[in-house]
């Protein structure tokens, strides 16, 4: 058996990785969740599968060899994990930020991640009161199955768990392979996969819109045939490269979070809004849920920071998008609500209150859940992303179906 646990402050140098590579994504940017929720750009579901699938393969993998790995399996208490889901997609529709892209942004220097955090201590808070009561005791006790995998009982039946990791990571790959970025195109796995293939005007006019919006409000100078000009505006950039830069792009993350699992605890970008909550609020001699918090943290605070550090870097030195707060708002917003900063910064807080209390609600959130707990294929995982997936949309249809009236 392998197995090691590594020192707290380590968990920054993975956060860092994970917060880089995940800012040249671009869903630092809460312009891309919107429009991930209109299914205008899905570029971010390729990259999350790709990522989810390797991850998984390796993790299950090395599992059978003897590998010992720091378990994060969520339990499934089914009707608190769908509560949540719902609140917690509904609060990106409405935030266009998730709990780690909001420790993104910062470090992009995006102004309305500052009401973001705020927004998100407040609903994590929440969360840590309502657990105290009767109907919180409820949501995490009724029809609860524990810590399951697709497998089984966590950690059980690995050989098993490799062969159906095996199928699973085919389903991922399949959904990047197939999932068209734009409507009427192709994913970017397929264009790295066809060299020969053409990006259609519609492509092309979409993928200039895109790094546009990646870009805007920039207060860095990118340059003509940088680094930066190849990440933003990577229809210049043959579209086969450019796939395998995404590519590429997911299998680290996916390997990132397997070895965060060898090193010490599961990725998670969440809890740490809670701890805060409880060092200055909510002391754990009193709430319950606080003293399960700063008992079980562990280095989520050091990765966490080092994702907002890795951001920060990556938007300075690489794609250029450094901000230094100037006021941007996303163009899905403007076009429904207007240019008012007010209204931005009511949209960011209150949309963060809900996607925090909803992830506190079901024990994780996109880190957690979505990338950590469906690359270890588990059920409560499982269960989050669809509910998600469908919260996000309809709330992101019915909020910004009506153009603002000028």
């Amino acid at each position: 058996m392998i197995a090691v646990t590594a020192w707290e402050w380590i968990g920054l140098f993975i956060g860092m990785i994970v917060g880089g590579l995940a800012e040249a994504w671009g869903i630092s940017n809460p312009e891309i969740l919107i429009r991930l929720g209109k299914f205008q750009d899905r570029l971010f579901i390729g990259c999350i599968a790709i990522a989810i699938g390797a991850g998984a393969l390796a993790l299950y993998g090395l599992a059978a060899l003897g590998v010992s790995f720091h378990w994060g399996v969520k339990p499934d208490y089914v009707w608190g994990v769908a509560l949540g889901a719902a609140i917690f997609g509904t609060g990106i529709a409405i935030s266009g930020y998730v709990p780690g892209t909001i420790w993104m942004a910062l470090g992009e220097g995006r102004r309305d991640a500052v009401y973001a955090v705020f927004g998100g201590l407040l609903g994590a808070a929440s969360w840590t009161l309502i657990y105290q009561t009767p109907f919180g005791h409820w949501l995490v006790t009724y029809d609860n199955f524990g810590e399951i995998y697709f497998g089984g009982k966590v950690d059980t039946d690995l050989y098993v768990g490799f062969g159906i990791a095996f199928i699973w990571a085919i389903l991922m790959f399949g959904i990047a392979y197939m999932l068209p970025r734009y409507k009427g195109g192709k994913s970017c796995f397929y264009q790295s996969s066809h060299k020969n293939y053409k990006p259609t005007t519609a492509e092309e006019e979409q993928n200039i819109e895109s790094a546009e919006v990646l870009q805007e409000g920039s207060s860095m100078p990118m340059g003509n045939g940088t680094t930066a000009e190849q990440f933003n505006y990577h229809y210049t950039v043959s579209s086969d490269l450019f796939g395998k830069v995404m590519l590429t792009v997911g299998i680290i993350i996916g390997f990132t979070v397997v070895l965060e699992m060898f090193l010490h605890q599961i990725l998670g970008e969440s809890t740490t809004f809670s701890w805060i909550a409880a060092e200055l609020w909510l002391p754990a001699s009193y709430w319950k849920y606080s003293e399960i918090v700063v008992t079980t943290i562990g280095w989520e605070p050091f990765s966490d920071i080092g994702t907002l550090f890795g951001a920060f870097l990556f938007s300075v030195f690489v794609t250029r998008r450094f901000q230094a707060f100037n006021k941007v708002l996303p163009p899905s917003w403007v076009s429904r609500f207007g240019n008012s900063e007010i209204k931005r910064a009511g949209g960011a807080f209150g949309g963060s209150f809900m996607m925090l209390l909803g992830a506190r609600m079901a024990d994780g959130c996109a880190s957690g859940h979505i990338l950590s707990g469906d690359l270890q294929m588990a059920v409560s995982s499982l269960e989050f992303f669809v509910i998600v997936i469908i919260f996000l949309l309809i709330a992101v249809h019915l909020i910004y179906k009506t153009k603002r009236s000028e």
